[in-house]
């Protein structure tokens, strides 16, 4: 019985120690997610997968994946035992529960011996991203117009009514904008007649998103404003993309992707792979500024592209975006502006068509 015993010591010690040293060769981890793109609240499958191959039995095994916050849990954690040339697949539900590009960098395998006493763990990278996109909203119990819009908020009035494409006359409905009135024939026919305009295929739009909120720029960043206007903007571009209106984009936002520069500029297009593109790239906005919104209004105007319409969505309106805003209206058939915020909005040119974005649908 003794020297049984003193043979169970040393083979559970010598187990031990081959586990500890050999644990870790030709063991292989790694994560695969189902979808690299997503909207808030919606399901992720990930599965986390360990791949034994050799000879040795793994006893204990704990795996620890870590997330980053944004995600309904910061960390998975399992435990496993696995035999020699076996794999095992543990899979479950991620849920993102707000806007970003997030990044799984790595995962903490620890190797437990036999008895449990001792361990030795190794840290796994990962190259794993997940882009959550923008939260869909309702553009028209998003925007509020102002002046002579009447509660119109379609985006296609934004193209359609261009004084560049008059084909004729029609009565006023008490809806279109005082300047579209054709005076000499309501004269004529003693009621108000307005011109009335066509849509044509040549027309363009770039939607200008304004991120800065506030000057300075290293004050508390005010999130849900933020949040807000990136929302707007997707929901005025899935509106283009549904009236086969080209539409393209700039922003002063940071876009977190390899090539970033400053002041991103897309240039128009349509079809599906250009909305998933800039969708994706809203999904990719941080809330770091690389460059103030003014210089971006000043580098649009520069361009002076084929573009006829600008849409500029901004939190507010700082007293620094004033003339340019004012000058880029000057340079195009029409300038669209849409503000969470009042502030302003009286000093911008009458002819600029101007909206309140509300907070909330």
């Amino acid at each position: 019985m003794f020297w049984f015993l003193i043979g169970f010591i040393l083979f559970t010690y010598l187990i031990n120690r081959i586990t500890l040293n050999y644990g870790f060769i030709d063991l292989d981890y790694y994560m695969e997610i189902n979808k690299k793109t997503c909207e808030i609240g919606e399901e992720i499958e990930v599965s986390s997968i360990v791949e034994n191959r050799k000879l040795l039995t793994i006893s204990f095994l704990k795996i620890k994946e870590r997330f980053p916050k944004g995600f309904n849990f910061k960390e998975n954690i399992y435990t496993t035992f696995i035999m020699p040339y076996q794999r095992v697949r543990r899979t479950y539900k991620l849920v993102p529960e707000r806007r970003g590009h997030f990044s799984i960098n790595e995962a903490i395998l620890e190797l437990g011996d036999f008895t449990g006493f001792k361990s030795t763990s190794m840290y796994v990278e990962l190259e794993e991203e997940i882009v959550v996109l923008p939260k869909k909203v309702e553009l028209e119990k998003s925007i509020v117009p102002l002046g002579a819009l009447n509660g119109d908020t379609s985006v296609k009035r934004w193209i359609i009514d261009d004084p560049l494409m008059t084909i004729g006359i029609r009565e006023y409905t008490g809806n279109e904008p005082e300047r579209f009135i054709h005076w000499p024939s309501s004269v004529k026919y003693n009621r108000l007649m307005v011109k009335n305009f066509d849509f044509t295929t040549d027309n363009t739009v770039i939607i200008a998103l304004n991120v800065e909120t506030m000057k300075p720029t290293w004050r508390p960043v005010e999130e849900e404003m933020i949040e807000r206007v990136i929302s707007i903007a997707r929901g005025i571009m899935e509106e283009f993309e549904g009236l086969k209106i080209p539409y393209g984009l700039a922003t002063n936002g940071h876009i977190n992707i390899p090539t970033n520069t400053k002041n991103h500029f897309y240039h128009p297009g349509l079809g599906q792979n250009h909305l998933n593109n800039f969708l994706e790239s809203l999904g990719r906005i941080t809330y770091r500024l690389p460059g103030f919104f003014e210089n971006t209004l000043k580098e649009i105007e520069k361009r002076r592209g084929n573009f006829t319409t600008i849409v500029i969505i901004t939190p507010r309106i700082l007293d620094t975006y004033i003339g340019p805003i004012n000058n880029l209206s000057k340079s195009v058939n029409r300038l669209v502006l849409i503000s969470l915020e009042d502030e302003h909005l009286s000093s911008l040119n009458n002819n600029i068509i101007k909206y309140r974005g509300n907070y909330y649908d």
